[in-house]
């Protein structure tokens, strides 16, 4: 058998999944986007706080594996479930721009996307110009360099 052959023979034979998971994340990125911060945020305060998904569960009431679903970022969460998350984490997930008082935002000024800097000069002053949670954006490869045989 050549190496064709065998290639061939040991191929995936996947369904092709690929371009419709694209053309669903290109379809629902307005929420999706949100679900991805959401659940860095939650991960991020489980960590803090030393708690396995099963402590979370046992906490929300739910199963261990509802809560793998909700940190892989593809689930669009009810309001409910974030207020229950920020209620069993003790911690502020959304933030204060919700937050209201009187009829009045607490705030004189919104406070953007999950706590991104609202201005770019408090980017500036962070030390990234693009924060989403405090995590600084990847920084962008360019083009692979041919390697000569």
């Amino acid at each position: 058998m050549n190496t064709i052959d065998f290639l061939r023979a040991n191929e995936h034979k996947g369904n092709g999944d690929f371009l419709k998971q694209a053309q669903y994340l290109k379809e629902n990125w307005e929420w999706l986007k949100y679900s991805y911060a959401v659940a860095i945020k939650v991960r991020s305060r489980m960590e803090e706080l030393g708690w396995t998904q099963k402590r979370l569960a046992e906490a929300l009431g739910c199963t261990q594996q509802h809560i793998s679903i909700l940190l892989n970022g593809k689930v669009n969460m009810t309001l409910e479930t974030l207020a229950k998350l920020e209620k069993a984490l003790d911690f502020n997930l959304i933030g204060e721009a919700l937050a209201l008082t009187d009829g009045n935002q607490t705030t004189s000024k919104p406070l953007g996307y999950l706590n991104e800097p609202s201005s770019p000069e408090e980017a500036i002053s962070k030390g990234t110009s693009t924060v989403v949670d405090g995590y600084p954006s990847r920084k962008k490869k360019g083009p692979r360099k041919k390697r000569s045989i």
